[in-house]
């Protein structure tokens, strides 16, 4: 499959499972990235109800192969924002993934390579910034890109 834009590759809706298993081509096709923004990982496992202990393994393995790849690589990981509504079970994933994002920013951090956790979390107000249960509006979109930009900045400037 060849990709017509080969500094991106968004997959909205994947869970954990699905990015880790395509991952190893994806690298083959396109070269390992420089920069990775990883937002909301293991969301879409919540959603779709399966294992948080999965997905959090699946997002620690994302990130080693990502590191092989280019040992490098600087990955930022996004601390999940809530949705506007959700069971118990996916509210409370959403909020361990919170509290483990920085866990694995740190254990996954390498003399060579950063991985840097990055809050999309805190003031952010579900019920003003998503469009329907889980994906963001305008101004949740731009919310986040802030956030994602004032990190991202500082690892693109020397």
């Amino acid at each position: 499959m060849a990709f017509e834009d080969r500094e991106h590759q968004g997959q909205g809706g994947w869970t954990t499972g699905q990015l880790l298993a395509a991952l190893p081509g994806w690298l083959e096709e396109t070269g390992a990235p420089d920069i990775v923004i990883f937002s909301s990982p293991g969301g879409n496992d919540g959603l779709q109800g399966l294992s948080f202990e999965e997905a959090l393994a699946n997002v620690n393995t994302i990130i080693d192969v990502l590191q092989e790849a280019n040992p490098r690589v600087t990955i930022l990981l996004g601390q999940p924002a809530p949705p506007k509504n959700g069971d118990a079970e996916l509210l409370a994933d959403l909020e361990a993934m919170q509290q483990n994002v920085p866990l694995i920013a740190a254990e996954q951090t390498t003399t060579t390579s950063l991985v840097i956790a990055v809050d999309l979390f805190t003031d952010f107000d579900p019920q003003a910034m998503i469009a329907d249960n889980v994906h963001y509006n305008e101004l949740g979109a731009d919310f986040i890109a802030t956030r994602l930009y004032k990190v991202l900045s500082g690892v693109l400037e020397p």
